[in-house]
């Protein structure tokens, strides 16, 4: 798993080039695209806040900590369902679940051993209320090798 995190000049951040962002992100997409890992990669684009232009729904409360504003996720690879929409509610924890349900056979990651502080007061990837990303994959196509 890699994470990229665009330099502030290159975001969607308020204040910067929403343009130079995207341009940044199609750069990055058709790299991976064009390397011989494509065809066994995942790609997960998720925008922390769109550019400053926040949704108009009040967010749902799972938590004391509430839930968030909602924000864009686009899922690239083969084993996306194509032309999927997804309605599903997810918390950025739906990506930690579909790591832990596909590449570690539904092992969940313990904030107790794996080292690094975990300052939720829940784990939201458990709560039925949410949905789960691998419903956007085609069973045929699994990640895993």
């Amino acid at each position: 798993m890699s994470c990229v995190i665009p330099p502030f000049k290159s975001s969607d951040h308020p204040t910067a080039n929403l343009a130079k962002g995207q341009a940044w992100l199609q750069q990055q997409v058709s790299a991976i695209d064009q390397s011989v890992q494509s065809q066994s990669t995942l790609v997960i684009i998720w925008w922390d806040d769109w550019g400053g232009f926040y949704d108009h729904v009040v967010p749902f409360t799972v938590d004391q900590l509430g839930y968030g504003f909602r924000t864009p996720l686009i899922l690239i690879g083969p084993m996306v369902k194509p032309g999927t929409i997804d309605h599903q509610i997810l918390s950025t924890d739906a990506f930690n679940k579909l790591i832990e349900d596909v590449f570690l056979g539904g092992q969940r990651l313990d904030p107790n051993t794996d080292g690094r502080p975990d300052p939720r007061p829940d784990v939201r990837e458990r709560d039925p209320f949410l949905g789960d990303l691998r419903n956007d994959l085609e069973p045929a196509r699994p990640l895993n090798r």
